[in-house]
Order: structure tokens, then sequence, then C-alpha cells
């Protein structure tokens, strides 16, 4: 499956932005993202920040060193950003010494893979996180999956995880410091002269108690 997910990345990286972030419902999820970020993150302390599937630098302006286990994701990123350092590596077997970073942030990867990497990831990024550092992540919501009857066709966007099922396998690494959802509506079905009322809305589900049935959840979880 990693070979698979290498190559599809590889042959989009050229097309990655236009691709998926050029449109409406894109635009919407990038900056509901990013709302979180800042919420957590300091722009102007980002040097000890590391941002694992960095794809073409969406969120480095976060960061000041960036992976992606695709040399063409790579090669785009660098060319986004000369200064940083972005070097290619697995997730799964990250390049750094322990407790090397602050922060650590991973948007879109999780939700192509299994359970069981999803835990082997979780424990590299515990080791080359400082204690008390923060892990962003985002990944499908299982339960909003359950309540439409959504299933993946294959790897892609195939994983889905709950909060019982995240705060079961951190154990007592992790603390989960918070939770939010993204896109409770289908905003971009929705007609564009009624969209930006409709947005104000979902951005209130998306932290309320049902936030959990949001389309992908962003965990904040601090390392114990």
């Amino acid at each position: 499956m990693k070979k698979e997910i290498v190559q599809y990345y590889d042959k989009l990286a050229s097309e990655y932005d236009e691709d998926r972030f050029s449109n409406t419902y894109g635009k919407y999820i990038h900056q509901q993202e990013r709302k979180v970020l800042e919420k957590y993150l300091d722009k102007n302390n980002i040097e000890n920040n590391l941002d694992i599937a960095c794809g073409t630098g969406r969120i480095l302006d976060f960061s000041a060193t960036g992976m992606d286990i695709s040399q063409e994701m790579v090669k785009v990123s660098k060319e986004k950003y000369p200064e940083k350092n972005i070097i290619q590596g697995d997730a799964e077997t990250i390049p750094f010494e322990e407790n090397s970073f602050k922060n650590i942030t991973s948007f879109h990867l999780f939700m192509h893979l299994d359970l069981e990497t999803t835990k082997s990831i979780l424990t590299e990024v515990h080791r080359v996180l400082e204690k008390d550092g923060l892990f962003i992540f985002d990944i499908p919501s299982e339960k909003r999956r359950k309540l439409t009857n959504y299933k993946s066709e294959n790897w892609h966007g195939g994983n889905q995880i709950t909060l019982k099922t995240i705060e079961k396998i951190i154990t007592d690494n992790w603390e989960v410091k918070a939770f939010h959802g993204i896109a409770f509506f289908p905003i971009h079905r929705i007609p564009i002269s009624f969209r930006s009322k409709f947005v104000k809305f979902d951005s209130f589900l998306c932290n309320s108690t049902w936030k959990e049935y949001s389309s992908h959840l962003i965990f904040v979880l601090k390392k114990c």
C-alpha cells in the first residue's frame, strides 16, 4: 500500500494544489484547518516545528522543517520554501533524534492508513517530540461515516477514527488536549448565494457537542 501511495502522490504533485485546493470545498477546508492551527501554534516561533506529510507545503508556514514520503512533493515544496529544511522521509521511521521538535503537524496523512500504521506513527512522533510538545493531525470521523454509510473503495481516504479509539491507543503517552471538527456540512454543495450564511453555523457545529459528526476531526495531543 505504501508504494501505491508514493506513486499516486508523485504523479499528482505538480497539479496537487490546483486539483485539491483551488475549488470552493478545498479552499474552505484549508481555511478551517488553518484556524485550528492558529489556536495552538505561534507563527513567529516555528524553528522547532515539523510538518509530516508536508506535501506541497500547504501549511509549512507553521514549521521550519518538512518531510514527505513523495520525492515529487518534496520538490514542489522546496520550490515554494527554499529557506526551509524539507526532506524525503517515512513517518514510521522519522530521521531525527529523540526530543527534536516542540510541535509536529500532519494533515491528510492518517486518512490513507490503517489503525496499526496510525499507532506506529504515533509512537514515532512521540519519540521525536519534546515533553509537553503538541502533535496536531487530522483524520476522517468514523461516526460521520457510519451515519452517512460512507465506505471507501480503496486506501485513498480509507481510514477513520473516533475519539474513544484515539483515547484507547494513546495510553499514558499522550493527553488529548482538544479536538475539533472540520466540515459539518458539505459546503461545496450549497448554492453560492447561501453559502456564506452556512459557514458560521458550520464552524459552530464543528466545535459543539456534535463535533464528532463532522466530516474530519483534528486532534491536538500533548506528549506526557
